[in-house]
Formats: structure tokens, sequence, C-alpha cells
């Protein structure tokens, strides 16, 4: 089932949408990552506790940075 909403997004936003040719698609997919990268941390936050962030340092977030756009740019090249 699907439904029809409207939505108001900053410009900068609104031309990436567009930009993908299915904008409908394209915000459900960031919805739906939203959704893991929540359900993720969620994860995490059962395995080592709510305090397991403080003890990232800023060499692991750019270390998480860096993969993450490796894997961004792989997704885009497949």
């Amino acid at each position: 089932m699907t439904r029809k909403i409207s939505i108001s997004l900053p410009d900068e936003l609104a031309d990436e949408v567009q930009a993908s040719g299915n904008a409908s698609a394209y915000i459900a997919a960031a919805l739906r990552e939203q959704h893991r990268i929540h359900g993720d941390l969620a994860i995490m936050d059962d395995l080592w506790g709510p305090a397991w962030q403080g003890d990232i340092t800023d060499d692991d977030r750019a270390r998480a940075a860096r993969l993450h756009a490796g894997s961004a740019q792989a997704a885009d090249a497949a």
C-alpha cells in the first residue's frame, strides 16, 4: 500500500531528489536507510551499553567516514 503526501524540502535537497529521476523511490530509500541505521545503533546499544559511543575517537570517526564514502562510491558504480 502507498500513500501520497506533500513535503517541503530545502532547495539543495529538493534539487538532489529531483535529479534522482524518481523522487518517491529516492525518499523511500533514504527513510529505509535511516531506519536501518537506527536499528544498527540499537543493536550496538544492546551489545555494549548506551555509553559505547563515548569511546569513539576522532580517528575512528574519520575512518568510518572514509569507509562510508567508499561504500557509497561502490554502490554508485554498481
